[in-house]
């Protein structure tokens, strides 16, 4: 039967993760290699080892709720109740899927509100990293479901109206429509979407700035648009990312970076990020994500036609929003498949980002920076090599340390 394969995918995918999980924590504790053991003393290393056991057993209990919810509503037909709700309250085909799929979200939010505010306010206050204040993360709330109501429920509603309108070929004019909508939030999704929730402000003259022009002129780099966000309203953790393409690129620094690092170590970080930009990384792993995409909806199209993939839930009748979510069920297998060739390429470009930084810039401060960063954060610095591969889109401090410094 369909819905035991669904159960036991649900459950599968459940036991690997704690597997992992498992695996990793039986690493956490070793003895790290003696290029980077100096970088915690033994106080730091127990808090990094705490902090690693309590995400893990957080996520443990977090995730077998979760699976419990799953495995009761498969067995017993919530999903089709859920239905027979909605559709008692709406006759027109793409309302009812509408309001099915926001208040699946609604429930979702729900359920995991719990562990939600636990991992904020609790175990991340715990370690010294939360800097989010309840104000703030309500504020987040209406303005992530906003966002999402408006440009989530807005391509659902286009997709429902293809799906309507051009029967077997819908995913094709689906497929493009998600494309532009995603090529426009590349380009511009961190100016326009961001400063929502954040500040972004032109990093100020002075030394940093003149640094940092005087090294991309050295590369031949218009520097575009650099801008430092108000990471520290939410976190004390360090980060630094680039986004878009041509005119729209642009690299924003979090404030806690600067705090932080030295001039120098922050020129490595942004030297970096150039390397993304300089190997094209940011647009092979878009045109990449596309590829994935078609597959995925001529997938989805080919299966749409049987009706099957509604009834397993317990409905009488098919739709498209019971078929997407069995559909998406029985994707996990390829989904996690394809996870692990993103990660792989991931690490593999950050690799190339790394040697750019090294030869184009200085690798003391390189490296420094990268200790920094992981330290600060309290990473765990002997990760399982299985967990890695499922779990990680960068290379280990250690593997990255021998990167820069090989010659």
């Amino acid at each position: 039967m369909l819905i035991t394969a669904l159960v036991v995918i649900v459950v599968g995918f459940y036991i690997l993760e704690a597997v992992l999980d498992y695996l990793n924590q039986g690493t956490a504790n070793k003895p790290l290699d003696p290029r980077i053991a100096h970088l915690y003393s033994d106080g730091e290393r127990n808090r990094s080892v705490a902090y690693s056991a309590e995400k893990s057993r957080f996520g443990f209990w977090s995730a077998s709720f979760s699976t419990v919810v799953m495995v009761f509503a498969l067995s017993y037909g919530w999903f089709a109740k859920l239905d027979e709700f909605v559709r008692s309250r709406f006759e027109n085909e793409i309302v009812v899927s509408l309001a099915f799929i926001a208040l699946l979200s609604v429930i979702s939010w729900w359920l995991n509100l719990p562990f939600q505010l636990y991992s904020i306010f609790k175990i991340e206050a715990k370690y010294g990293f939360n800097k989010m204040t309840l104000s703030t993360f309500i504020s987040d709330t209406i303005k992530g479901t906003l966002v999402a109501s408006i440009f989530g429920g807005g391509l659902l509603a286009v997709v429902l109206w293809l799906y309507q309108n051009l029967e077997d070929n819908f995913w094709i004019a689906s497929w493009l429509v998600l494309s532009a909508f995603s090529l426009f939030m590349f380009m511009f999704g961190t100016t326009l979407i961001l400063p929502l929730f954040n500040k972004l402000k032109p990093l100020d003259s002075g030394e940093l700035r003149s640094e940092i022009e005087k090294y991309c002129d050295s590369q031949g780099y218009s520097i575009g648009r650099l801008f430092v966000m108000d990471g520290s309203k939410r976190s004390t953790k360090a980060n630094a990312f680039f986004s878009g393409l041509g005119r729209s690129k642009t690299i924003v620094l979090f404030d806690t970076l600067i705090e932080k690092l030295t001039t120098k170590e922050i020129v490595a970080v942004l030297a970096h990020e150039i390397g993304h930009y300089k190997k094209r990384h940011t647009l092979s792993m878009f045109l990449f994500s596309l590829v994935q995409s078609f597959a995925i909806f001529g997938l989805l199209g080919w299966l749409l036609s049987y009706p099957e993939l509604s009834t397993a839930l317990g409905a009488q009748e098919p739709s498209f929003h019971l078929s997407a979510l069995t559909f998406f069920i029985l994707f996990t297998p390829l989904s996690m498949l394809l996870g692990l060739i993103n990660n792989s390429w991931s690490r593999h470009n950050e690799f190339e980002a790394d040697t750019f930084a090294r030869e184009t810039y200085e690798v003391a401060p390189m490296r420094a920076a990268l200790e920094k960063i992981s330290t600060d954060s309290l990473a765990n610095l002997s990760p399982h090599p299985l967990y890695v591969a499922f779990n990680y889109t960068h290379p280990t401090l250690l593997q990255r340390i021998e990167n820069i410094e090989r010659q």
